[in-house]
């Protein structure tokens, strides 16, 4: 019974380190589907920082939390709504004047390249 035992534990122990060994693999030729909760969470962490990194350096200009919260409620009006979000705006085509959708980079009526937010440096947060 012993060796019963013993074997079953040793299996089990081989069994996790094949499925590690395996997850890692999967991990490093990017196989292994990206766990959404895991990039948000990583996503959240970055701008976590990035936030009390902008902060530092606006405190060291002397701005105060009262011009904080301002500029927090004229930034969240931006989209025409108080509601703690900045929805993407909607581009007009300089072409056709048609609205375009969100997240396009040419007009989906005739192809006209339009302006995006691609250059700012939140935009991949």
């Amino acid at each position: 019974m012993l060796e019963f035992v013993l074997g079953y534990n040793l299996g089990q122990k081989s069994a996790a380190k094949a499925s590690a060994l395996s997850r890692s693999a999967m991990d490093t030729d990017g196989t292994r589907p990206i766990n959404r909760i895991e990039d948000l969470d990583e996503r959240i962490d970055k701008l976590a920082m990035i936030v009390r990194a902008m902060w530092s350096l606006l405190e060291g200009q002397g701005l105060t939390a009262d011009q904080l919260i301002a500029k927090l409620e004229e930034i969240d009006l931006l989209d025409g709504a108080i509601d703690d979000q900045v929805r993407p705006a909607v581009v007009d085509c300089p072409s056709c004047h048609s609205k375009v959708a969100v997240g396009l980079t040419a007009c989906q009526f005739c192809g006209t390249e339009v302006r995006t937010e691609a250059g700012h440096p939140l935009t991949k947060i």
